[in-house]
This record gives structure tokens, sequence and C-alpha cells, in this order.
């Protein structure tokens, strides 16, 4: 009960937003889920870090960083919480396990094909130097 009305406040005051601290990086996500990590390390989006011969500059951390960026330091991978939120508040498994407290705590819903093509399009609007992007195309498939 406690819970819930904890989880009802927090989603009376709104979505949390990240701040310093509130990024655990791709490997602790990857110890709850370590297919969905092996899957993201085959990509480009773990890989950002070797198209730069040295740290990129502030502003292109905003698509090819994942912590605090643009304005703090970040890691130079597009990493889970680039794209699913900073985890501190919401990756503990109790948590996890309720879709909608996660999401209060900052779990980006991700759930349809167009919320993934929006957030997507954030970065990837502009052009790229590889290949046309596909919005549709699952970032880190994994084979069941």
């Amino acid at each position: 009960m406690r819970t819930f009305v904890f989880v009802t406040l927090l989603a009376l005051c709104g979505v949390a937003h990240a701040g310093p601290g509130d990024w655990v990086g791709s490997a602790a996500c990857g110890g709850c889920h370590p297919a969905e990590l092996a899957a993201w390390q085959a990509t480009p989006h773990a890989t950002t870090r070797t198209r730069f011969a040295e740290k990129p500059q502030a502003r292109c951390l905003a698509c090819h960083g994942t912590g605090e960026a643009p304005a703090g330091p970040s890691a130079v991978e597009v990493g889970c919480e680039a794209c699913h939120g900073a985890g501190a508040a919401y990756a503990t498994d109790d948590l996890m396990r309720n879709r909608f407290a996660a999401q209060v705590l900052g779990l980006a819903d991700l759930s349809t094909p167009k919320a993934r093509a929006a957030l997507c399009m954030t970065c990837h609007a502009r052009m790229t130097r590889s290949k046309a992007f596909d919005p549709t195309a699952p970032v880190h498939p994994v084979k069941k």
C-alpha cells in the first residue's frame, strides 16, 4: 500500500528528470538483461567511441553519448539509458516489474513503433554518414 501511495504521488508530480548520479551505465542494465546487453554490444550504438579519435565536443555528446551530456561527463556510447532513460530511480528489480512505477521514475515508454521512431528521430533526423536510417528496425534484436 505504501508503495502504491508513493508511486501515485510521483505520477501526480510528473515524470522524473535525470540529474548527476542518476546514470547507472549499460553494464548495470545487463545484470538483469544480459541478452539485450549482448545484442546491443554488437550494434553501432555500442561502438560509438571508435568513431572519434579523441573525446567528442560536448555538443556531439547529446547524440553520441550517454550520461550527463552535454553539460557534464558522459560515456561516449549510445548506451541503454540514452534511449530508456537514466536508470538509478527505476532499475531495482521490484520497480522494473512494475511498468507504471518504472515509467513514472524515468523509464521511457518505447512500447509502440511510433514511440520508438519518435525517440530515434531526435538524433537520426540529421543526415548520417552510413546508410539510410530505418526507424522501424530493432535497435538490439534478441534471438529467443
